[in-house]
C-alpha cells in the first residue's frame, strides 16, 4: 500500500518542531507529561525545578513561597545566574484539552508552566486570519487561554501575536517587515518566528524585561472603563530595544565607553513611546560584564512638549517595577533634585537639554557620570539657525518652557551634543529626519516606516487622495517707492510670504473658502467615525486664523449648527489693531484649561490652527483637514499626518487643500514613507578654515578686531560696543565699495557664522575661530542696512487684492515610491537670497497668474532637486576654479537635466515656451541658480 501523503500544515508543523529540537535543544513532552488538566501544568517538570533551585525551601513547604521561574538576571554577577541557568522551556506538538480532544498545535512551557501557544496554517489551505479566527472561537474559560502570556497565530509567510486571545480585533501583526524574509533558502519567510521569538533567550527576555501589566482603570472624566491587560512589544519595538542595548554593551567592551548616537526612524504609529520606555528601562538594567557596576548611571527622556507628553507619562508608569527609579520632572525644582539624587531614569523636556549637559559637564560630582539621552520627536531641525544654541542664554533649571510652538529645542541639542564625550550616549527618534538630523546623528540604526504602520493597521494612509482647490489671486499697489533707496529692497522669501498674507487674509476669498469647508465638512467629514469626526483648519497666519474663526462662528450661528469651532495659536498683537489677542479670550477658556482638552467635547468639531498642533497633536477623531496654507516636504507629513491616528470605525480621511499644492504634498509622502530618503554625507572638516581665511584674505576685518569685540563685549557697556561696531562698519564701506561686493562679503560672514555652528556638532576648532564667529554673527548684520520692517509693512498696506477667484482642481491620488537620494545642508548656508522690491515682486505674480499659478511651484521644487544632486555638485567641486566651464558649457548640461525633470512631470507646455527654452530664459537662470548653490559648498 502507498505511504500516505503528509498534509502541508502537518509538514509545516513538523518543520517547526524539528527546528526547535535541533537548534534550541527543547525537549518534547507527551500528551501524558500534562498530568494537572485544570490548570495543564507539567507537573513532575515543575517539581524538579523547584528542586534544583529551591531545594532548602521544599522542606519548610508548608507557608512558604516559590519561584516558578528565574528571569533573566539584570546584572550578570548576580547570584541569580545559576538559577536562571536552570530554567527549563519543552513544547508540546498537537495539545490535546477538553473532552472532546480539541487541539492546539503548539503550546511551550517553561518548568512545566503553559507561556505560549501557537496555531499554524499552511497557505496552500488556509492562512494567519484563520489561525485567529479559531484562537477566538475557543472556549476561553478554559485556563489554556488564560496562563500564556502569549498566543502566536502563523501561516508561512505572515505572523500575528496577542497577549489575549479572546476578540481577533486583539491580534496585531508581528512581521519583521512588509515582508517576511528567511535568513536560509531552505527555511519558511516566517524563520524568524522559530528561530528568534521562540528561542529561550527571547522567551525569557520577554517574561524578564518587555511584559508589561497595565491595571484596570476605572471610569472618569472623559475617559472610559478599560480592563487590565497585558503589553507585549510588536517586533521592531523589541528589535530597537535589543540591537542598541547588544550594540552599546559591545562598543562598552571593545572601548570601555558609550559614546555613542543612534537615529531610531520610526514611523507615526509605531508605538514610539513604549518603544522609549522600553529602551530606558533596559539601559538601567545593563551591566559592566562580570560587575554589579551600572553601565549607564543615568537614563534621561527628553520630550518635545511643555507639558511633558501624556502618552510618556501615562506609560512609564505603566512600568510599575520602575515606580522607585523613575522621576518625572513636572516643577521647577524636579530636575536639580533628581540629578542631585542620581535618579536613575529622568524625564524632563527637550528645553532643559543644554542646561542638564552644561550641569554635568561643570558639576565635578556629576561629571564621571555615564548618562544616556533618549530625544523624542527630533525631526524638528537641524536645519534651522543653529546660532540660536550660542545667541540666546542657556535655559536654567528653575524657569518655565516656553509656550510658543515654533521653538526649537533640537537647534540647542545639536550645539551642546558636540560636547558629549565617551560618557554619553544619545538616541533620537523621528518619523521625518532632517538631513541634518541624519549628518548628526548617522544613517537610522533602525527603521519602521509609514508604509508598514499603514499595513498593519496602526496608522490611516491620510495621502492616498486630495481634494485640490487653487486660490488664484492678482494684487495691486498704490504706493511708489522712492527709487535708488538700499533700505526699500528687501529678501524676495520675506517680500513674497507679506504679499501671500495679503491674498490669503483677503476677507471675500476667506469667506468663499469657508463656505466651502463649512459644506465639505458637513457632507463628508461629518458622518465618518460614527458622526463624531473633527477637522482642522490650517491658516497661513495668525490674523487670517482669527479672522476664520470670526467668520465661521457667523456661519455656525446662521445655520443653527449644533456644533463648534475652536482657533488654537499663540498670542499675538493685531498689527492692525494694535490690540492684544489671547487664546483663552477668544475660546472663553477656563483657567487652566488646554484648547486641546476643550477639543475633547463632543459638540467641538472644528479647530483652526495658525502654526500650532502641526506637529505632535494627537487626536484619534480628526478625521478632516483643510490647508489654506503652502506646506512642503517634511512639513506637509507632519502636518497632514495628524489625521493619521487610529480609532474605531475610523476608515476614511478627507484631505482639501486651498493651495494648488496637492502634488508636492503627496510626493513628499512618498518620499518618507519608506523611510529617511537621505544619505548621510561626511561634514566637511576643513569648510570653517577655509572660509575664515578668505574673509582676512579680503584684507577687511582681522583677528584682532575679533579679540577686541569680544573683549569689550565682555566688560564694555553697549554704547561703547555699537561705537565700536560703527568704527567697524565706516571702515567696511571705505574698504569696499561697491553695493553689490559688501552684499557679497556680508553673506561671506554668514556662511562662516552657520557653517561654524553646524561643524562644530562634530568637530573642535581652534578658539580664534570660535572668536571670529562670534564676532561674524554680531558685527555682520549690521555692515550694511535694510529695507525696514515698517518700510516694508507701509507698501504692503498698500497692497490690495483686486481680482481673485477659487477653482476646483480635482482628486489628486498618490504614487509610487522615490528614490534613496544624498543629504544637503550638511556644510551650512545655500546661496544668497535674491533681492526684490515690492513692485518687482508683484508683477511678478501677475505673471505667474497670466501664465500659470502652477509654475513657481515646479521651479522651485526642480531647483531644489537639482541643488541636491550629488553628481552635480561633484562636477562643480571638481570644477570650481574654471568658471568658463561651469557658465558655459556645463550650465548647458544643468539646462538639459532641468528640461529631462519637467519631462518626468509631464510639464511639456514649459518645454515649449519660447520664456523658458530660450538663451537667458527661465531653465538657464535655474541652471545658474543651482551652479551657484554647488559652488557654495565647494568654495
Amino acid at each position: 500500500m502507498p505511504k500516505r501523503k503528509k498534509s502541508p500544515e502537518l509538514t509545516f508543523q513538523q518543520h517547526i518542531a524539528d527546528f526547535l529540537v535541533r537548534e534550541h535543544k527543547y525537549g518534547v513532552l507527551e500528551q501524558t507529561d500534562i498530568t494537572d488538566t485544570e490548570h495543564f501544568i507539567a507537573e513532575d517538570h515543575l517539581w524538579a525545578f523547584l528542586k534544583a533551585t529551591q531545594a532548602d525551601t521544599l522542606k519548610k513547604v508548608r507557608g512558604m513561597e516559590f519561584r516558578l521561574f528565574y528571569p533573566k538576571p539584570r546584572s550578570a554577577a548576580s547570584a541569580a545566574a545559576e538559577k536562571y541557568a536552570q530554567n527549563r522551556i519543552t513544547f508540546r506538538p498537537h495539545f490535546y484539552f477538553g473532552e472532546t480532544s480539541q487541539e492546539i498545535d503548539f503550546v511551550f512551557f517553561l518548568n512545566g508552566l503553559p507561556i505560549v501557544a501557537l496555531e499554524l496554517k499552511h497557505e496552500k489551505n488556509q492562512n494567519v486570519h484563520d489561525a485567529v479566527a479559531q484562537f477566538a472561537a475557543r472556549e476561553h474559560s478554559r485556563r489554556i487561554f488564560q496562563h500564556p502570556f502569549l498566543y502566536l497565530a502563523a501561516d508561512t509567510s505572515d505572523v500575528m501575536a496577542a497577549t489575549d486571545p479572546r476578540r481577533e480585533e486583539n491580534f496585531r501583526w508581528h512581521n519583521t517587515g512588509l515582508t517576511n524574509t528567511p535568513t536560509n533558502p531552505d527555511e519558511y519567510p516566517v524563520e524568524f518566528l522559530y528561530r528568534e521569538v521562540l528561542s529561550k533567550e527571547q522567551l525569557m527576555e520577554a517574561l524578564s524585561f518587555f511584559l508589561v501589566r497595565v491595571p484596570q482603570r476605572q471610569a472618569e472624566d472623559d475617559k472610559s472603563e478599560r480592563p487590565a491587560l497585558t503589553l507585549f512589544p510588536r517586533y521592531h519595538q523589541s528589535r530597537l530595544v535589543r540591537k542598541i542595548s547588544t550594540d552599546i554593551s559591545a562598543h562598552f567592551d571593545a572601548k570601555g565607553d558609550i559614546g555613542k548616537k543612534y537615529l531610531a526612524d520610526h514611523s507615526a504609529g509605531s508605538g514610539k513611546t513604549l518603544s522609549i520606555c522600553w529602551l530606558a528601562d533596559r539601559l538601567h538594567s545593563l551591566f559592566k560584564p562580570g560587575t554589579n557596576e551600572k553601565l549607564v548611571d543615568i537614563t534621561f527622556i527628553l520630550t518635545d512638549r511643555k507639558s511633558l507628553d501624556t502618552n510618556v507619562r501615562e506609560d512609564i508608569a505603566n512600568f510599575t517595577h520602575l515606580k522607585d527609579v523613575v522621576g518625572i520632572a513636572k516643577k521647577a525644582d524636579d530636575l536639580p533634585r533628581f540629578l542631585k539624587d542620581r535618579k536613575p531614569i529622568i524625564v524632563t523636556t527637550q528645553q532643559k537639554f543644554a542646561w542638564v549637559l552644561e550641569e554635568l559637564q561643570d558639576n565635578s560630582a556629576l561629571k564621571t557620570l555615564r548618562v544616556a539621552f533618549l530625544i523624542d520627536e527630533a525631526h524638528r531641525s537641524q536645519e534651522g539657525q543653529m546660532g540660536a544654541a550660542i545667541r540666546l542664554p542657556f535655559r536654567k533649571a528653575d524657569e518655565p518652557d516656553a509656550d510658543a510652538p515654533e521653538l526649537d529645542p533640537e537647534e540647542q541639542i545639536a550645539k551642546v551634543i558636540r560636547e558629549h564625550d565617551g560618557n554619553q550616549l544619545f538616541v533620537a527618534f523621528t518619523a521625518t529626519p532632517a538631513p541634518a538630523t541624519v549628518s548628526l546623528f548617522g544613517a537610522p540604526f533602525d527603521n519602521y516606516t509609514e508604509a508598514e504602520a499603514i499595513a498593519e493597521g496602526y496608522i490611516v494612509d491620510v495621502a492616498a487622495s486630495i481634494i485640490s482647490y487653487k486660490t488664484l489671486y492678482n494684487l495691486h499697489c498704490h504706493f511708489v517707492p522712492p527709487p535708488d533707496e538700499e533700505e526699500n529692497v528687501y529678501p524676495k522669501g520675506v517680500v513674497s510670504k507679506a504679499l501671500m498674507n495679503v491674498a490669503f487674509q483677503d476677507d471675500g476669498l476667506i469667506q468663499y473658502k469657508a463656505e466651502v469647508m463649512l459644506r465639505i465638512f458637513e457632507e463628508q467629514v461629518m458622518p465618518l467615525i460614527e458622526g463624531r469626526a473633527k477637522a482642522m483648519i490650517v491658516t497661513s497666519s495668525r490674523v487670517a486664523g482669527l479672522r476664520y474663526c470670526d467668520i465661521i462662528k457667523e456661519k455656525l450661528k446662521e445655520r443653527g449648527a449644533h456644533y463648534k469651532v475652536l482657533y488654537a495659536f499663540s498670542d499675538f498683537t493685531h498689527p492692525e489693531t494694535n490690540a492684544e489677542i489671547h487664546e483663552h479670550a477668544v475660546n472663553e477658556l477656563k483657567d487652566g484649561e488646554l484648547i486641546e482638552e476643550r477639543f475633547e467635547g463632543e459638540d467641538y468639531r472644528l479647530m483652526i490652527v495658525a502654526n500650532k498642533f502641526q506637529t505632535g497633536f494627537d487626536q484619534p477623531l480628526l478625521a478632516g483637514m483643510f490647508l489654506d496654507k503652502p506646506v512642503v516636504d517634511r512639513n506637509a507629513v507632519q502636518t497632514v499626518s495628524r489625521l493619521n491616528r487610529c480609532h474605531e470605525g475610523k476608515e476614511d480621511v478627507v484631505v482639501v487643500d486651498f493651495t494648488n499644492n496637492a502634488a508636492a504634498i503627496l510626493k513628499a509622502f512618498q518620499k518618507y514613507r519608506k523611510g529617511t530618503p537621505f544619505a548621510p554625507e561626511e561634514p566637511d572638516q576643513e569648510l570653517c578654515p577655509k572660509l575664515y581665511a578668505e574673509i582676512l584674505a579680503a584684507s577687511v576685518f582681522t583677528q584682532k578686531d575679533a579679540a577686541d569685540f569680544a573683549k569689550l563685549a565682555a566688560t564694555g557697556t553697549d554704547a561703547q560696543v555699537q561705537f565700536f561696531i560703527n568704527a567697524l562698519r565706516t571702515r567696511f564701506h571705505a574698504k569696499i565699495a561697491d553695493t553689490e561686493e559688501r552684499k557679497t562679503f556680508v553673506y561671506l560672514l554668514a556662511r562662516y557664522v552657520k557653517a561654524f555652528h553646524f561643524l562644530t556638532c562634530f568637530f573642535t576648532y581652534a578658539a580664534e575661530l570660535k572668536e571670529f564667529a562670534k564676532f561674524a554673527e554680531y558685527v555682520g548684520p549690521q555692515l550694511i542696512k535694510h529695507g525696514s520692517v515698517s518700510d516694508l509693512m507701509k507698501q504692503i498696506r498698500k497692497t490690495e487684492v483686486i481680482k481673485a477667484a477659487v477653482e476646483y482642481q480635482g482628486v489628486t491620488t498618490s504614487a509610487g515610491p522615490v528614490k534613496l537620494r544624498p543629504g544637503k545642508g550638511s556644510k551650512g548656508a545655500g546661496p544668497p537670497p535674491k533681492k526684490v522690491s515690492v513692485q518687482d515682486m508683484i508683477a511678478e505674480i501677475r505673471a505667474k497668474f497670466d501664465i500659470s499659478d502652477e509654475e513657481a511651484l515646479y521651479i522651485r521644487q526642480v531647483t531644489e532637486e537639482k541643488a541636491a544632486d550629488a553628481a552635480i555638485r561633484n562636477t562643480v567641486t571638481a570644477h570650481r576654479d574654471d568658471r568658463i566651464y561651469l557658465e558655459g558649457a556645463y550650465r548647458g548640461q544643468v539646462n538639459g537635466e532641468i528640461q529631462t525633470a519637467y519631462e518626468e512631470r509631464d510639464r511639456y507646455e514649459e518645454l515649449s515656451n519660447e520664456d523658458y527654452i530660450r538663451s537667458g530664459g527661465i531653465f538657464d537662470i535655474m541652471a545658474v541658480t543651482v551652479i551657484q548653490h554647488h559652488l557654495s559648498f565647494a568654495a
